[in-house]
């Protein structure tokens, strides 16, 4: 199996990677608290060795985003939109209100990250390959290590959470290019942003499959009674009903699935006009 070192934030378990090559040491959203990027930073510093540090941001949601002005030196990389300046800096007003909330002391100032590097498609790079894959945000990008076969994914594939959605067709997408990828033995782990690995074939396309069933689920009800003209209200009754991996939808993530909905109903909306 790959050479990484996987640390879990208290908050979501939100992980955070550090995956090791000959050349470079590459990091992933360090997260989420100031112990736990200390932490981070410390293990950086005692395995470095001299190698180059790549720190790559797999999308700009709040909570991963956090980490980075702890590691100055490091080459900066994400996605191509996850550098848009609007989208930045709601995602960093969303940090300083949840640390101002629960009083939350940070040693350096959130401001807009500068990025050495932005990708705008599938692209070979060093000893890594990376992927847009969106969905769970425009934004969002996996990092494949080729030789490792070890697949930093993201806000997808977690045991924790069904797809949080931000356009169900590109998210279909990236796990059906994902799947491909698996099946033809390019990856055989997988880091999500939240939670444990996903680790051989059996578990990666066990998750793979229960989320786009969750997908072909929640858009067949709502596009098909969007198109029949059902009333909201009905759709939302049945909607609450949907099952994910076999099990109701967790009281916990109640509202993520309602916000699901809502994101589903304007997608069906446009596709009728």
């Amino acid at each position: 199996m790959a050479d990484y070192k996987l640390f879990t934030s208290c908050l979501w378990q939100t992980t955070s990677a550090v995956v090791s090559t000959d050349d470079r040491l590459y990091l992933f959203d360090p997260a989420y608290f100031p112990h736990e990027i200390e932490a981070i930073a410390d293990y950086v510093q005692n395995v470095r060795d001299g190698r180059e540090l790549v720190l790559v941001l797999t999308h700009g949601d709040w909570d991963h985003i956090a980490g980075y002005p702890r590691f100055p030196d490091a080459r900066l990389i994400g996605h191509k939109q996850i550098a848009s300046p609007e989208r930045l800096a709601k995602q960093l007003r969303k940090t300083n209100r949840f640390d101002g909330s629960y009083y939350v002391h940070r040693p350096y100032e959130l401001v807009p990250p500068l990025f050495d590097k932005l990708v705008e498609q599938t692209e070979a790079w060093e000893e890594v390959k990376f992927l847009p894959v969106p969905g769970h945000k425009q934004d969002q990008l996996a990092t494949l290590f080729c030789a490792q076969k070890l697949l930093v994914a993201g806000d997808m594939l977690s045991n924790l959470e069904f797809p949080f959605i931000a356009d169900s067709s590109d998210y279909a997408a990236s796990l059906a290019a994902i799947q491909k990828l698996v099946e033809d033995g390019e990856i055989a782990e997988v880091v999500p942003g939240h939670g444990v690995p996903a680790k051989g074939r059996e578990e990666i396309m066990h998750r793979i499959r229960r989320d786009q069933q969750y997908l072909h689920d929640t858009r067949t009800l709502i596009f098909e009674g969007v198109a029949a003209g059902l009333d909201e209200q009905t759709l939302t009754e049945r909607f609450g009903q949907i099952c994910y991996d076999g099990q109701p939808i967790n009281e916990h993530l109640r509202d993520a699935h309602e916000q699901n909905r809502v994101q589903l109903m304007k997608e069906a909306k446009s596709l009728t006009g």
